[in-house]
């Protein structure tokens, strides 16, 4: 079956719930293709449903994003019928642990699908996309700035803050090299507390001023950042709660 060019599929992680599944949706009312990538495959089946009813075209493709050879494959099914136009890598762990309790294996697997995933599909996505171009956008989060290190919340999601600086560090770095490809790359963090079946589990008792933003909203900005190309976007560590102000739509 030829590719076809004229809707570029985008590969949405994490897809099977919270930012990763409005993401999707948003991407569905653009009447875009979208391969959605979950590692809980009954979830997954749920938000192919929902994107196709948002008028999308759904590719549901179970994964386990430490797995490399995996993120290969699934950057070649996603590209098979449609020409690759962009990833969305908004999968993530975020463990709430204190040093006492976090081991070396806590760190390996943080580090494999927050940051070692988004190495791996930048690697084969870049190759897929092409010279037609098209985006990487990396879902990143204030827990990786150093001046929140110290906030007695975060303290406890060092290892998960530790993969988003690096995450930061890295994409915003390989920008301006991949810019030259016609590749935008970006960040984009929500820019305050996302409520979802995820962190439902993180313990909020003592957080009685919390700044919030729905996962609707931060996905429906991430969609608009990988519908084309932003070039003017590339290198940015862009905020979810200036969408459609300062930046966007």
């Amino acid at each position: 079956m030829p590719v076809s060019d004229t809707f570029p599929a985008i590969i949405v992680t994490g897809a099977g719930s919270g930012i990763g599944l409005e993401t999707a949706i948003a991407l569905g009312q653009r009447g875009r293709t979208v391969a959605l990538c979950d590692i809980d495959e009954p979830m997954l089946a749920v938000a192919a449903a929902q994107v196709r009813a948002a008028g999308g075209e759904p590719i549901a493709i179970p994964i386990d994003l430490r797995d490399e050879r995996a993120i290969i494959e699934l950057v070649r099914a996603a590209g098979a019928r449609h020409r690759l136009g962009g990833i969305v890598h908004s999968a993530a762990l975020f463990p709430q642990l204190s040093f006492a309790e976090s081991e070396l294996k806590d760190l390996d697997h943080v580090m494999a699908i927050n940051f070692r995933a988004a190495f791996a599909l930048a690697k084969a996505g870049v190759e897929s996309i092409g010279a037609a171009g098209g985006t990487l956008a990396f879902l990143t989060s204030g827990a990786g700035l150093l001046e929140m290190a110290s906030d007695p919340f975060q303290q406890r999601f060092s290892l998960y803050g530790a993969s988003k600086a690096a995450l930061d560090r890295w994409a915003l770095g390989i920008a301006r090299e991949l810019i030259a490809t016609n590749v935008v790359v970006s960040t984009i963090t929500p820019g305050a507390f996302v409520r979802t079946s995820g962190t439902s589990r993180i313990d909020l008792e003592d957080m009685r001023d919390l700044q919030e933003i729905d996962a609707g909203t931060v996905g429906k900005a991430v969609a608009w950042l990988v519908s084309e190309p932003r070039m003017h976007l590339a290198g940015h560590r862009l905020n979810a709660t200036g969408f459609g102000d300062t930046w966007g739509e």
